[in-house]
């Protein structure tokens, strides 16, 4: 028996983003905006890349002190790519958009998420 996951919704990827400050959220996925009913937004790969040295990077919602991680940090090794599929990361649903940080700045981190939910 198949354990495919079946699609909900829609898949996107966010733009590539290059951290500009260690341990600051920036903004990495914005839902959909002027919807009647606000979608979710479910993670479903996570790449990464560095040349800077090892980086921790973090995955959450929320800028600056409302900042809250979605999933444990994870370790890019300096001058690999790493790339998490969506069996390898929890299937969370958030109704917010996504920020990331890292330790190191420097890094580069791009996500495809499924955003689900209706216009």
């Amino acid at each position: 028996m198949s354990t495919m996951l079946v699609p909900r919704g829609i898949r996107k990827s966010s733009n590539v983003i290059t951290i500009a400050a260690a341990a600051t959220a920036e903004n990495l996925f914005l839902r959909s905006a002027n919807m009647s009913v606000g979608r979710s937004v479910i993670v479903r790969k996570i790449f990464g890349y560095t040349n800077v040295g090892n980086v921790l990077i973090q995955i959450g919602t929320g800028l600056a002190g409302a900042w809250a991680a979605l999933f444990p940090p994870i370790l890019v090794p300096n001058t690999f790519d790493i790339q998490l599929e969506e069996n390898e990361i929890p299937e969370i649903e958030v109704f917010e958009d996504i920020t990331c940080q890292a330790d190191i700045l420097g890094c580069m981190i791009m996500i495809e998420v499924e955003e689900v939910g209706s216009s």
